[in-house]
Order: C-alpha cells, then structure tokens, then sequence
C-alpha cells in the first residue's frame, strides 16, 4: 500500500474521532482539528487513484458525519435552516450558523472561531449552534482551479468543473432573482442528501454555498432542500451583509 494511501486513511480516521470527542464535549477547536484531518485525508485518497476518488471512502467518511450532526440538531431541537457566514474579522474563513428558531437574528459580534453553543445572548432569536466552514477546503481547491477568490455568482459556477473532475457532480449552476437564490446541483454522487440538510448539509453542498456567501458578501440562509434522482435544488434567501447585523 503506498504511504498517501496509509496517511489519507490515518488521517480520516483520527480527524472523525476527533469530530466526535470534540462535539461531545463542546470543544470548538478540537472539532476545527478533526474536520480539517478528514478532508486532508480524503484528498489524500482522492487523488491517489487514477479515478480521482474512492468513492467507499469517501462515502464511509461523509456519512457518520452527516448522521452525527443530524442527531445533534435535533438533540438541540434546532428548527431554522442553516446560515451561511461569510469570511469576516471574528470568523477569517466564515462559518455556519444553525439558529434555534426558524424566526431569529443574528449578532456576529457574539460570534467566534471558538464558540460552538451560543446560549449566552440576550435574546432567545439570537441563540443556536455555531459549526465551522464545512467544505471550506473544497473552496480553497475551487479558488485553486480558477486562480482567484469567489467574485461574483458567475464565479461559483466554477465549482462545477472542480466537483466534475472529482467525479462528485455533474454540474452546479446558480439563479438570482431579488433576494432569492436558486442553486442546481446535478449528478451529484453523494447519497446522504435530504431535506434534512436545510440544517446540515453535506461537505459537497456546503462548499457551494460557502461560495456563494463568499462571492457576494453576504448571510445567506437556505429556506428548501429539494433531492432527486441525484439532482439538488436548493433556495437561499439573502440577508444582507456583516454590517446590517452588527
């Protein structure tokens, strides 16, 4: 067996523990470790076949994941969909905020790369779950591919050259009107996808709206997950940028 492989597999297999010893025990930055450890060593594996990707692995690791958060979620009984945060002073490379009610605000002064369960704000609306940016390293390999950061939503369409080389998806396209958003992820490989990931998204979903969040320079909240035959269509709302919540 050649090392990248022996390392990519140590690798995801450390990086999910860590996941998980630190969601048990609220531990940001232990949490930040492992999911960094995972998506080292799947692209370790992914680009140590002639394919690009061993898709067992990479399905062995996005779905405990998936199953893990889901059922924190619902521990929490969080009810609003997910918030895409774009990168800014408190949180460099963005984050994803989970609110605990559908109608909610959020304060992104109170907001940290260390926090993960806000219960200390002064109003209920403001309280929810703080993950980190999710398939950020997907975005950096997006950057990667184009030579530049996300500029723009004709930019995030970009990823779809990226995901289609991995053998990932098919295609991603992006529609604007007024203050919606429509993303079309087609073909995509990975099986997890529900409405449940209006909360929590898998890696592939979330780099895409981390992109969009990027490129436009604003809160992004997803309001419908629709899933089939492989196709993802997902609705964001705009919520206007860093400032307007300050």
């Amino acid at each position: 067996m050649k090392a990248k492989h022996v390392g990519g597999t140590l690798l995801i297999i450390a990086g999910a523990g860590l996941m998980i010893n630190g969601g048990m025990n609220g531990d940001q930055i232990v949490i930040n470790a492992g999911i960094g450890g995972v998506f080292i060593g799947v692209v370790l594996l992914t680009f140590a076949s002639p394919d690009y990707i061993k898709y067992d692995a990479f399905r062995a690791v996005i779905k405990p994941y998936v199953r893990f958060f889901w059922k924190l979620s619902k521990s929490l009984e969080l009810e609003g969909g997910a918030t895409y945060i774009p990168p800014y002073s408190n949180l460099r490379k963005g984050g994803i905020f989970i609110p605990l009610h559908k109608d909610f605000d959020i304060d992104p002064a109170k907001l940290d790369e260390n926090t993960l369960f806000l219960t200390d704000a002064g109003r209920e609306k403001e309280m929810g779950l703080l993950l980190p940016p999710v398939g950020r390293d997907l975005v950096e390999m997006y950057e990667s591919y184009t030579g530049m950061e996300f500029s723009g939503l004709n930019s995030v369409e970009n990823a779809g050259a990226v995901l289609r080389s991995l053998g990932l998806a098919k295609s991603v396209s992006v529609e604007e009107k007024d203050d919606e958003i429509h993303v079309f992820i087609d073909g995509l490989r990975i099986d997890t996808c529900s409405e449940e990931c209006i909360r929590i998204p898998c890696p592939v979903c979330s780099s895409v709206l981390l992109s969009i969040a990027k490129s436009i320079d604003e809160l992004i909240v997803v309001e419908r997950i629709e899933v089939k035959d492989g196709n993802v269509e997902i609705t964001l709302r705009k919520m206007g940028g860093i400032e307007r919540w300050m």
